[in-house]
């Protein structure tokens, strides 16, 4: 397995991975599976060549990407958002994961982000375990923070300081 930055030229697969996220796990992204499906893969080409995604590779295949977005104010850029976060269920246990988050912390401390900030659903208790134990603590609650089929879901706010 290998972690790199994702490109242009990962469109397609980034793509499809998000249509399995979304589809497989739709509270865990703020975009419905139909806003997704009806991205133009120019909007996913111009958003991968921000450099802003991760991705994990099973020899050429994409198993799992990782969002982070630094804040681009001046008085917050020490801040970035963590998201989205997703590995196929088929990888799930492999240690994908830890390793996407360990290029993200890496990629954070090389652009001097101390803080990193994402969104969890409340009901997530597997993503939760997975943040707590790699540093995030929950400071908050945003209610209904997406509807899905008419329920309100809320989440948790969970920040991880890296100079700490």
């Amino acid at each position: 397995m290998s972690v790199r930055a994702l490109t242009r030229a990962d469109a397609e697969a980034f793509h499809a991975l998000h249509i399995e996220g979304v589809s497989t796990f739709p509270t865990a992204f703020l975009r419905s599976l139909d806003e997704v499906r009806n991205t133009p893969l120019l909007d996913t080409e111009r958003m991968l060549g921000s450099g802003k995604m991760l991705g994990a590779f099973s020899g050429e295949t994409l198993i799992g990407l990782a969002g982070l977005a630094q804040n681009d104010f001046a008085m917050a850029r020490h801040r970035a958002l963590l998201g989205p976060f997703y590995v196929s269920q088929n990888f799930h246990g492999q240690g994908v994961a830890q390793a996407l988050m360990d290029a993200v912390f890496e990629r954070a401390h090389d652009l001097g982000i101390l803080q990193i900030e994402l969104f969890v659903w409340s009901e997530n208790l597997r993503a939760q375990r997975f943040y707590l134990r790699n540093g995030f603590e929950q400071t908050g609650v945003i209610p209904r923070s997406v509807i899905v089929d008419g329920v309100p879901c809320d989440d948790f706010f969970m920040v991880r300081a890296l100079d700490r």
